[in-house]
């Protein structure tokens, strides 16, 4: 409005009888009734201002839109993405937890047979483990003496497998 305010001079509409300019003033007034140009010159001026920058207001109308129908594919783009990207989650969570539960089944599995050979085995009484002492040898007082101690023959079993031989069944 402080567009036009610099010029000065008055120009005059004239309404013919004609019924396509009546028509023209009952829009003018009708509008002029409901929006927020205070005067009919106020409403010819914006008018007759989108009318000749009609170019640059079709231009970057036309660009707006094209700007609007690119936004619009682009979320539609992003919700197709979205739906892709949740469905492959779903499917991997889904696959986890498949492979979760067959593990948790295998180690229930192992557990219980783990724990019906722990109940087969009877424990029997360990005896007292001795530990081998130092071997204690007569000193001999002349080379030539031999000592009348028996020798005993060495031993060829395990002492571990003679220790768990209490925990074995005795039939063996």
């Amino acid at each position: 409005m402080a567009l036009w305010a610099k010029n000065k001079a008055n120009f005059s509409v004239a309404f013919t009888e004609d019924a396509a300019d009546q028509t023209l003033l009952a829009a003018i007034e009708k509008e002029l009734a409901f929006t927020k140009y205070q005067t009919f010159s106020n409403l010819c001026k914006q008018a007759l201002w989108q009318f000749l920058s009609v170019s640059e207001f079709t231009s970057s109308t036309q660009s707006f839109q094209r700007l609007e129908q690119r936004i619009a594919e682009l979320v539609v783009k992003f919700s197709e993405f979205e739906h892709n990207v949740s469905a492959e989650e779903l499917s991997r969570l889904e696959g986890l937890e498949h492979h979760l539960s067959q593990l948790s089944a295998q180690l229930d599995q192992l557990q219980g047979s783990v724990n019906s050979k722990f109940a087969q085995v009877s424990f029997a009484p360990v005896s007292k483990v001795v530990e081998p002492g130092p071997i204690e040898s007569e000193s001999v007082a002349d080379d030539n003496v031999v000592s009348d101690a028996e020798v005993v023959p060495p031993r060829n079993s395990d002492p571990l497998l003679e220790r768990l031989s209490s925990l074995l069944p005795q039939d063996f």
